[in-house]
């Protein structure tokens, strides 16, 4: 599967002014893992009950990205952050607590 980027650069491009060189790293390899497909197989991934097509990926222990697939020709990008910038991305608390139950489990 290849998918190519269409829609949110200024989403990244606000994020990285305040992300460190290593976080714009891991998320733009992230972003690549994400155009060919292997995102959901590298990476904790959540669905979006409210619209199929969105997914949050956890990139990094505090940091994620959430991406709208179209038709699996192309994604879009929706937010890149923390979990905890809650005002941004309002859904993020609830995928806090299922990372956190998972690693309880183990």
């Amino acid at each position: 599967m290849r998918l190519q980027l269409v829609a949110g650069l200024e989403v990244l491009e606000q994020w990285s002014a305040t992300a460190t060189q290593a976080e714009r790293n891991i998320v733009y390899e992230a972003m690549f893992a994400i155009g060919d497909g292997s995102a959901f197989l590298i990476y904790d991934v959540f669905g979006d009950p409210e619209n199929i097509q969105n997914f949050t990926i956890l990139v990094k222990a505090d940091l994620t990205v959430k991406v709208c697939i179209n038709r699996g020709e192309s994604f879009e990008l929706l937010y890149v952050g923390t979990l905890d910038d809650e005002a941004a991305h309002p859904d993020v608390s609830a995928l806090s607590v299922e990372v956190e139950a998972d690693v309880d489990e183990l």
